[in-house]
């Protein structure tokens, strides 16, 4: 699934070109979860869980492959893998999301 990163991330203001860091500070567009969820055919999480739980569908740190919902936290888990330390343009530079966020 290939998107632009104006698909992905919450932006105001006239800024088009963003750092890899201050890129992955923006917010993510809750409708690019779910559709990224259903591309992965995945459970999609509002919102994350900051407490210890014994159930492991929720945790962060779990293999992508094992996973049954996507979250935000996820995304950006995964783009601090990918992307390279460069400047992005949110308008045309885009990213492809396999089938498994396992890089």
């Amino acid at each position: 699934m290939k998107v632009t990163l104006s698909e992905i991330f919450i932006h105001n203001g006239n800024q088009q070109k963003f750092s890899k860091e201050a890129l992955l500070n923006l917010d993510i567009k809750t409708e690019f979860v779910k559709r990224l969820a259903h591309h992965l055919g995945l459970g999609h999480r509002e919102d994350e869980v900051s407490e210890s739980n014994l159930c492991y569908a929720f945790e962060t740190n779990i293999n992508p492959d094992y996973k049954v919902v996507l979250s935000k936290l996820d995304i950006i888990n995964y783009l601090k893998k990918t992307l390279k330390p460069i400047e992005y343009d949110l308008e045309s530079d885009t990213i492809e999301f396999p089938k498994s966020l396992n890089p």
